[in-house]
């Protein structure tokens, strides 16, 4: 009886590199989906995260008829000095009143806390990261390295990706010379305390706050590096202002003390905005600065189309 003899084959070098191929084109078209999959995730978690920084303004405002002030500023006598910004007016309604307490806010002055020898606890109370203020997007470290913190950069401060929306113009504490609080025509700057009657422009069609990304220094959520100052170093470090192109290289186009001034961030193609009324808004990097600037503004009395 003939014995039956079959010869089995592996693959050739021909057909194995067309599997390699096919998988490599199957990797290349499936990596971008899977990416952009997570992006999109992560600015929905970025959404939400605004969306909740705008009902604890809103909460803020129940609880004491105003909106809580864009930072916090004492007179003259405390000129050029860090003050205390609107995140931390509104943490106990983002259910961080632990920290709150701790930062003794209202009777501390930040400047108290931000020098050669700050006292070790509230040092390290200043440099705590929270959750809240950080967009997943973001690359920045958890302590904000990327600039110096007002005029001496004596430690670095935990970073936020959220700025509260000052207007269009300079949200300095001073005009003309003259040491007072300057109105920017925003919702947030110096002492504002604003109320809901105040946006006669409609909550709907005014910034509460918007996204600060790594690429535009990011932000703090402490509060201002000096009260009667608007550079990067500045007031620019808890607030924005709605002048300014989102995601614009300011570098690249030759004005780079504008950089940290505005709002961007790390989903592609624009930023996501917390309007007045709590509802969030993904605005193009290419929306209209005209349209931007009335955003930006609570009262001027123009008509706009939200994005």
């Amino acid at each position: 009886m003939k014995r039956s003899y079959h010869r089995f084959h592996g693959f050739t070098l021909v057909e194995l590199l067309v599997v390699i191929a096919i998988i490599g084109i199957l990797v290349a078209l499936l990596l971008p989906a899977i990416q952009a999959a997570r992006e999109a995730a992560r600015r929905t978690e970025c959404n939400n995260k605004l969306k909740q920084i705008g009902l604890a303004m809103h909460n803020y405002h129940d609880a004491h008829k105003k909106l809580p002030a864009g930072f916090i500023y004492r007179g003259s006598s405390t000129d050029g000095q860090p003050e205390w910004g609107w995140a931390v007016a509104i943490m106990p309604q983002l259910e961080l009143d632990s920290l709150y307490d701790e930062l003794e806010w209202t009777r501390n002055r930040l400047a108290q806390y931000y020098n050669a020898t700050p006292p070790a606890d509230k040092r390290a109370l200043l440099e705590t990261p929270i959750p809240a203020y950080r967009c997943p997007s973001d690359i920045t470290k958890p302590l904000n390295t990327l600039i110096r913190f007002g005029a001496t950069n004596h430690y670095n401060l935990s970073t936020s990706n959220y700025v509260a929306c000052a207007g269009t113009t300079c949200p300095d504490a001073t005009a003309g010379g003259a040491s007072t609080t300057r109105d920017p025509l925003g919702l947030f700057f110096g002492n504002s305390w604003l109320g809901f009657n105040d946006i006669l422009d409609g909550t709907s069609s005014t910034i509460a706050a918007g996204e600060r990304s790594a690429s535009h220094f990011a932000a703090v959520w402490a509060g201002v590096g000096s009260n009667n100052s608007y550079g990067n170093e500045y007031t620019a470090r808890t607030l924005g202002r709605a002048g300014f192109l989102i995601n614009w290289d300011y570098v690249w186009s030759g004005a780079p003390e504008n950089r940290g001034k505005g709002f961007a961030s790390y989903h592609p193609g624009g930023a996501n905005f917390v309007l007045a009324d709590a509802s969030v808004r993904f605005f193009s990097q290419n929306t209209n600065s005209a349209v931007m600037h009335d955003l930006g503004r609570r009262a001027d009395g123009n008509s706009v189309t939200v994005p």
